[in-house]
């Protein structure tokens, strides 16, 4: 790997010889020094952490080289030269973090930095040509007077993270910026497929970036292949369903589904249709049931008085899809935005015993 000797971070140029220097003047957050200390010593490696959304998070062994080389995927996919300018307003000890980082390093960029946050644009005036978000973040900006002029003002934005809600979709469609919804995981070292959330290329299906092999397993999940990243036959979680042009749209996760009296229930099925009807943030997970096995159970936030409209729409859903129980509760989420669904399981499941 072509070792990346110099990065741009908000118009200054910092290389190995001159990183302590920028450190000790405040220059540079304390997180990016170290991750920039990490990037460019010896070793050929770089510990991973996963966000923890589906349980524990784990830690897993990248190679620098595959990471340089996912960065100048992207870099050519949305056609970024060098000078432009990327955000990094996401936590740097997660792969979206980190791999904004190696963007920059790869591909020239000038790296403007932001503290994370729920509305990382505020403070930001000039115009940015690649922001990578998460829904909440995007959700969040536009609820601000002004927000939609905020992301007016970035060129390409990457969305990643979680659940689009059809809501927060069509508000993007008015804006002239560029959105593209991202598919990939820390294993394959960020995103490996994009679809266009906004625009004439708007669709639901995900179109795999070029060298990406994909197929699906018997089980119906989707399995990875990325050669030039050193990717073989990674098996997820994700149910998928794929076009004969090599395209894909999730369906949802298999350790999401509900078994209720051997009828196979999808829960992102239910969140997403009680999303529709209430807008309101609900979580679907399975309790025992002594005849069923399991049954469904509602993990959602919001106002107490929206619960009477969630109950109502509740009834609409398929028998085996009925909640057999309904908690009110904030949802727990990682860093990213994700659900985190075993501590909604945990907290759901605490509240049922009582």
């Amino acid at each position: 790997m072509m070792k990346q000797t110099a990065i741009v971070v908000d118009g200054c140029r910092i290389t190995p010889a001159t990183l302590r220097e920028h450190r000790g003047a405040g220059k540079i957050s304390p997180e990016l020094a170290d991750f920039l200390c990490e990037w460019w010593d010896d070793s050929p490696t770089m510990p991973l952490q996963t966000s923890g959304s589906t349980g524990v998070p784990k830690c897993l062994l990248a190679t620098k080289a595959a990471m340089a080389a996912s960065a100048a995927a992207t870099c050519s996919f949305f056609k970024l030269a060098p000078g432009d300018s990327a955000l990094l307003c996401l936590p740097l000890r997660y792969i979206a973090g980190k791999m904004m980082v190696v963007r920059a390093l790869v591909g020239g960029l000038n790296l403007l930095t932001t503290e994370p946050s729920s509305t990382p644009l505020a403070g930001v005036a000039q115009t940015i040509d690649f922001a990578p978000l998460v829904p909440m973040q995007v959700a969040s900006t536009l609820a601000l007077p002004g927000g939609a002029a905020q992301l007016s003002r970035v060129r390409t934005l990457l969305l990643g993270g979680g659940f689009i809600a059809p809501s927060l979709a069509e508000q993007l469609q008015a804006l002239p910026t560029r959105v593209y919804a991202s598919y990939g995981m820390t294993e394959t070292l960020s995103h490996v497929a994009l679809r266009a959330v906004n625009g004439p290329q708007r669709s639901d299906w995900y179109t795999p970036l070029p060298g990406v092999e994909l197929t699906l397993t018997p089980a119906g999940t989707l399995q990875i292949s990325v050669p030039y990243l050193g990717i073989s036959s990674l098996t997820t979680h994700d149910l998928a369903e794929m076009a004969p042009d090599g395209r894909f749209r999730i369906l949802g996760r298999v350790d999401a589904v509900i078994n209720s009296g051997s009828v196979k229930i999808q829960a992102e099925e239910i969140e997403r249709e009680l999303h529709h009807l209430t807008g309101l943030a609900v979580l679907a997970l399975p309790l025992p049931h002594p005849r069923l096995g399991q049954c469904v159970a509602l993990l959602w936030e919001g106002p107490a008085e929206a619960e009477s409209a969630l109950r109502e729409a509740c009834a609409t859903l398929p028998r085996y899809h009925k909640p057999h129980f309904i908690h009110r509760a904030p949802l727990p989420r990682t860093e990213s935005g994700k659900p985190a669904r075993a501590q909604a399981l945990s907290l759901l499941t605490h509240a049922y015993e009582q």
